[in-house]
This record gives C-alpha cells, sequence and structure tokens, in this order.
C-alpha cells in the first residue's frame, strides 16, 4: 500500500536514517545542520511517501502567498522511477492549487523530463 501523509516528529526517526544513508544529503544529516533540518521539517509543509509502511521519500515545501517553493524533494534509490516524486509534487499543488509551484533543485534534466518549464533558474510545474 502506498500513501502520502503530511509529515510529523513521528517520521523523523526513519527518515534521518534513510537520508544518512545517502552522502549528497549530508548537508542536512551532518551535527552542525541536522536540529536545523528537523526543525525545518517541522515548519515546513512536508509529505512523506510511505510504501508497505516504510518511507521511501519526501518532499519539503515553503508557502507563501506568492507560490510554492519545493525546497526537497528525495526518493530512496530503490523507489526510484516508480512515479512517487511525480505523486508527491502533484499532492503538493493538489493542497494549494491558485498558487505556483516552483521547483529549487539542481536536478534540471529530471524536471525537464516531466516537462516542467524552466522559469529563470527554477522550474514551474
Amino acid at each position: 500500500m502506498k500513501s502520502i501523509f503530511r509529515y510529523n516528529k513521528n517520521h523523523e526517526s526513519e527518515l534521518i536514517e534513510l537520508l544518512k544513508a545517502e552522502p549528497d544529503w549530508s548537508s542536512f544529516t551532518n551535527a552542525d545542520a541536522l536540529d536545523k533540518f528537523k526543525n525545518a521539517l517541522l515548519c515546513s509543509q512536508t509529505y512523506i511517501y510511505k510504501s508497505q509502511d516504510n518511507i521511501c521519500g519526501y518532499l519539503r515545501a515553503l508557502v507563501d502567498g506568492f507560490g510554492i517553493y519545493v525546497s526537497e524533494l528525495y526518493i530512496a534509490p530503490r523507489y526510484r522511477n516508480q512515479g512517487y516524486a511525480r505523486e508527491l509534487l502533484k499532492r503538493i499543488k493538489q493542497e494549494h492549487q491558485s498558487l505556483d509551484v516552483y521547483l529549487l533543485s539542481d536536478e534540471d534534466l529530471y524536471y525537464e523530463k516531466l516537462g516542467y518549464k524552466r522559469v529563470g533558474s527554477v522550474f514551474e510545474l
């Protein structure tokens, strides 16, 4: 069973352990940044994707009156290429239908492949 949930403190340890296994995510999980990151997860609009009761990815976004800014989008390697990232993006857009969604990322080729249009240095959903 696959489900998307709003992030809460109960998801913290499983998500952090998932990210610690990824060297590219050490800027969020190292000792100096970890407490700030945990707080950011709670203070932002963060969604968890679960499959078979395991967290397989997440999306964290900043929302203001001008738009939604997706700061992080992560899917664990074994769950990639199954549409989970696309479903997380769809969910944040559904929650805020009247706002534009912007993707702040260095994964340009991925977002181009999904058909999102570049707006300056970001992509718009």
